[in-house]
């Protein structure tokens, strides 16, 4: 792939290919199989897809290279089979222009050819169709024919894709058990076609698409295969904006124009955030848009909503708007006069790309069609009963322009929402529908405008912020976790080529993990007779299925597979230790070690060595050991660097396989919910521009803090907010997993010999089922980091007394280390 997946699409494509490989087996014994791929919008569908296709035809860990395979990709409409082709195009290194053939009604081939992905419209396929006639002097064969020709000699190796398989997939009630539909055709099969052995289908609402695979299960015995993307995990990865936030009238008043003008200050401000963010990063400008949906018109008026009096506005906010950077995007295919102005045309689809467009009116029109990053404030004169459709127009803004998350830019995060006419009730069912629906909304935190209140840093704690960013912080986040050795690759390619800091970072790498290799394959040379045995030229090695996921070690349960030891087979192993290696190293070691009298032994030796679990575990020690060495050496140049450009050595830190300490970094601003209940404090770090910090706190939170604040020594304090980009965060083990933990408080206090103290305080509900597991994991990390805090604290409160049971002394934490469950944790308290 030209492209780097996201952590949850590789992940996603690991699971596909098992489901794949699964499916294979039992299309050789002639049952039917579908893989159900279910993917909210804006996760990449089409991208994970073809990541799939390269897989299958290049090979992997799970499954072998199938150079001669067919995909037929089937849609319900022209314009996504074009669009799909392009994005395969622009995103596959393995797939050309002539490798992606799209299907005309002069198409004629017997048998599709080997190695190409062909692209198939349902519209081409009706009675009337040339690719359905019958044949005749200027076709030899119907395209049915060369689909079940196709299946018949390459059998599993034949694919069908449905693309958006939620689509044509009703049956009326008389005829529930017929195949009425041209897709149901391919599952059912039809006169001419039996039904197609191994489908792919996908969609982010497949739940027809699977209702339909019951049916065919009934009568074909079809086993259904789901693999389904979690909407949390493409929040996580960045391609989608943190928040949407919602602003609408208080009470019942003519709001509409006051609240255009809000908008427009919004996206003025927007426009002013991105002009110093991309300024401050040294990369190409951003340009938001705003979007303003406008009422329908009538026989006499082309809207309802008086567009001279919204450019009035508009004019008014941002002074004169020249006619490129206004455009209109209703049905009416011309340019429109309003007062002496001229509002031109711009198709919804071609909105992203116009980089003079400032504000896009519209009507319901940007429904399908258009997908634009940079519409980042819109304003809606629609009236409540739009609901449905305000939540599908909002769910096509959320993605991030710059396709990853803005480091400690909340505001950068979000997108924002203007609704005049709609009241609390009205807003809810609009709150409804952008948290419930998954094909047209990705899941995004959903909050109340009125609610958000913008905090700054407290300028008479400059100091104290030096002192909480010196602290250690983890970052605990869902995703896909990779090997020390690609990690440290990638570390040294940061390192020598992006930022030029270590020249020898890159060739150091390189050498280590190839001299790690060779030293360990002359090791089983001597010692693992079976493996000098593969290498003396036999003819057939016998393989057990192993795969290293998120850099881990996992035997597969099976067979193990006999393999002709050909030159086409040896190459398809060498390319499986490649993508198991990544970074291009298997080649890097068959240009070290490569012998002009036997070629082909490198290759062998490497596939085979990484086929055992020494090998591959002494080469990520001796990778996690470099790895660690040149962060330490070059971490004063790295803290140098723009805030996106330290953000890429975060991110090499949370795709550890256990987690690891990152570079702590509060933002100049946050912002957090305030609701009309929250209380205010004194002493805390960020504070909205009128000095008064006020947050909302239960009961147990509010003793415990208004308990330290009271003191003399208490300098400062901060409320660490839950899940922020920013938050403080630790990691402790709950359910088989790592998970992020965010104590309550850190609390400042004076040294009496200088300096600060930070102590973390954590009020937890013994009632909660993770509390045994979060006290555990504050005493682990207590043991790592001791000496950098005053108190490490998981509090209890009972009536008026608070119990402490602080992990930061020794007799405590070895206690905590110990526990076993809440009970266990109980007693401890119980004994303070």
């Amino acid at each position: 792939m030209k492209l780097m997946l996201k952590e949850f699409q590789e992940d996603t494509l690991t699971r596909l290919i098992k489901s794949i490989r699964q499916s294979k087996y039992l299309v050789k014994d002639g049952n039917p199989q579908a893989i159900v791929l279910s993917s909210p919008t804006g996760s990449g569908k089409t991208v994970i897809v073809a990541a799939l296709i390269e897989t299958i035809f290049q090979g992997a860990d799970e499954i072998f290279a199938e150079p001669d395979a067919v995909f037929l990709w089937l849609s319900d409409q022209p314009e996504l089979n074009e669009q799909s082709r392009r994005k395969i195009a622009l995103c596959s290194s393995r797939l050309r222009e002539a490798d992606l053939v799209v299907i005309d009604s002069d198409f004629d081939q017997e048998i599709f050819d080997g190695g190409k992905v062909y692209f198939l419209n349902t519209q081409k396929l009706g009675k009337d169709k040339n690719l359905v006639k019958i044949k005749g002097d200027n076709r030899q064969f119907t395209i049915w024919e060369t689909i079940q020709k196709t299946q018949d000699v390459l059998k599993d190796k034949f694919y069908l894709i449905i693309d958006e398989a939620h689509r044509g997939m009703n049956q009326s009630s008389t005829d529930a058990n017929a195949a009425k539909t041209i897709v149901q055709q391919f599952v059912f099969g039809n006169n001419e076609l039996p039904a197609i052995q191994l489908i792919l289908g996908v969609s982010a609402t497949p739940k027809r698409f699977q209702d339909l695979l019951q049916d065919a299960q009934h009568y074909h015995s079809r086993i259904q295969h789901s693999v389904t993307v979690n909407p949390e995990d493409v929040t996580a990865s960045g391609l989608l904006k943190d928040k949407i936030v919602l602003y609408h009238p208080l009470e019942e008043q003519a709001s509409d124009w006051s609240l255009l003008a809000a908008a427009v200050r919004q996206w003025l401000k927007m426009c002013d955030k991105w002009s110093v963010y991309v300024q401050s990063q040294g990369i190409a400008a951003v340009k938001p848009i705003m979007v303003i949906q406008v009422e329908d018109g009538n026989e006499s008026t082309i809207s309802k909503t008086p567009l001279g009096q919204i450019i009035a506005i508009l004019e008014t906010e941002i002074g004169t708007i020249q006619d490129d950077e206004l455009a209109h995007s209703f049905q009416e295919d011309k340019p429109l006069s309003i007062g002496d102005r001229k509002i031109r045309k711009i198709d919804a689809s071609l909105i992203q790309e116009d980089d003079k467009v400032k504000f896009v009116l519209f009507k319901m029109s940007l429904t399908t069609g258009w997908d634009c990053p940079r519409a980042e404030v819109m304003m809606s004169f629609r009236k409540a009963i739009d609901h449905t459709l305000i939540a599908q127009l909002i769910g096509r803004m959320v993605r991030t322009p710059l396709a990853r998350r803005i480091e400690n830019q909340e505001f950068l995060n979000s997108v924002f929402l203007y609704l005049p006419h709609y009241d609390q009730e009205g807003l809810k069912k609009v709150i409804e529908n952008l948290k419930s629906d998954p094909e047209s909304v990705p899941p995004t935190d959903v909050v109340e405008g009125a609610e958000q209140v913008t905090l700054y840093r407290s300028t008479e704690h400059a100091a104290c912020f030096d002192a909480l960013q010196a602290m250690p912080s983890y970052r605990v986040e869902r995703i896909r976790k990779t090997s020390d050795t690609r990690r440290l690759m990638r570390l040294a390619r940061l390192l020598t080529a992006i930022h030029n800091f270590d020249p020898d970072a890159l060739p150091k790498a390189k050498q280590l993990i190839l001299g790690t290799l060779k030293t360990e394959i002359e090791r089983l040379q001597q010692t693992d007779g079976d493996f000098a045995e593969k290498l003396r030229g036999c003819h057939e090695i016998a393989i057990q299925p192993v795969t290293v996921d998120q850099g881990r070690w996992t035997s597969i349960v099976g067979e193990a597979e006999k393999i002709p030891l050909s030159d086409a087979n040896i190459e398809q192993l060498f390319q499986r230790a490649g993508q198991r290696l990544g970074e291009g190293l298997h080649i890097e070691y068959w240009k070290e070690y490569y012998d002009a009298n036997e070629p082909q032994r490198p290759k062998l030796e490497l596939f085979l060595a990484l086929q055992q679990q020494s090998v591959w575990e002494a080469l990520e020690k001796r990778s996690l050991q470099q790895f660690n060495d040149l962060l330490n050496q070059n971490h004063s140049k790295i803290g140098k660097l723009t805030s996106a450009e330290r953000e890429k050595y975060n991110k090499l830190k949370v795709v550890a396989k256990d987690p690891e300490l990152i570079d702590w970094e509060l933002p100049d601003e946050i912002i957090v919910n305030r609701p009309a209940n929250a209380i205010q404090l004194n002493k805390h770090l960020y504070l909205p521009e009128d000095g008064k910090y006020s947050s909302f706190l239960n009961e147990w939170e509010k003793l415990v803090i208004k308990t330290e604040i009271a003191k003399q020594e208490v300098v400062a304090w901060l409320r660490n907010e839950s899940r922020k980009q920013w938050s403080f965060c630790l990691p402790y083990e709950h359910q088989k997993s790592t998970q992020a933990m965010f104590p309550d408080f850190l609390v400042i206090r004076h040294e009496q010999a200088g300096g600060y103290i930070i102590d973390i305080l954590e009020p937890h509900n013994p009632d909660y089922d993770d509390n045994a597991a979060k006290a555990v994991g504050l005493a682990k990390f207590a043991s790592k980091h001791w000496s950098k805090f005053g108190r490490i604290e998981l509090i209890r409160v009972e009536g008026t007394h608070i119990k402490r049971l602080d992990v930061n002394d020794n007799h405590h934490r070895e206690n905590v280390l110990r526990v076993n469950g809440n009970p266990h944790l109980d007693a401890l308290f119980a004994g303070l």
